[in-house]
């Protein structure tokens, strides 16, 4: 039985579920099971059967799509209170890409027959807030498109960095913030080579947007940066 004030919580601050009604909230707690999975243990296949959604409790797991050549994309990092598997829910379609855990994560499951049942008790708040979080995804769909079809590397890669931030994935300092991030994954975010990311960063660097040692990225002006990515 998971624990209950812990997945209200959780459930309230998500993006998908936090505008649900309590009454809803509530009807699902009790429907969730917890699932475990170690560092670069695959969760979910591209193409695997949607037989449930998942919330991310504690962890992190990588979103990612591969070619036939190998070439690997991430997607995106998610990390608590953080919601995947749901787009298979919503259109009854297989899973459009594979999801990996990047650190020990515990998640909390809820499976389709049950998600199926909670429906059911929708009412507009929970219909609006679905609508809502589509809109979502497909804005972030249209701006990774944009970004890759028009942005330079570097303000590819910039936004990344906010992006990640934004998302809760970094640590304020001073007038600015930091990320840990590793150059090889931050290319496969932005979809560029190692070479490709290492001569963004640099630029970046050259103007004193950021400085970057190792595996951490240091923003040391959120607001001239902010500028930079606006221009």
């Amino acid at each position: 039985m998971p624990n209950e004030d812990e997945c209200r919580e959780l459930l309230k601050n998500s993006r998908l579920f936090g505008s649900f009604a309590p009454k809803v909230i509530d009807a699902i707690i009790p429907l969730l099971t917890l699932s475990r999975f170690e560092p670069d243990n695959l969760v979910c296949l591209k193409g695997d059967e949607s037989d449930c959604l998942y919330i991310v409790r504690e962890g992190e797991v990588e979103i990612s799509v591969s070619s036939s050549d190998g070439k690997i994309i991430l997607l995106g990092l998610l990390s608590r209170g953080d919601v995947f598997g749901e787009v298979g829910l919503l259109d009854g379609e297989s899973r459009t890409a594979n999801v990996t855990a990047r650190t020990a994560v515990s998640l909390y499951r809820l499976g389709s027959a049950d998600f199926e049942k909670i429906t059911r008790l929708f009412g507009v708040d929970e219909f609006m807030a679905l609508t809502s979080y589509i809109c979502f995804l497909f804005r972030g769909v249209t701006n990774n498109l944009e970004a890759t079809m028009f942005l330079d590397a570097s303000i590819r890669v910039a936004k990344k960095i906010q992006g990640l931030y934004d998302k809760g994935a970094g640590e304020k300092e001073g007038n600015g913030f930091s990320v840990t991030i590793s150059q090889e994954d931050l290319g496969r975010m932005a979809g560029l080579s190692r070479e490709a990311t290492n001569k963004a960063l640099s630029r970046l660097e050259e103007k004193s947007l950021i400085s970057h040692k190792y595996k951490k990225i240091t923003v040391p002006d959120a607001v001239k940066f902010a500028k930079a990515l606006a221009d």
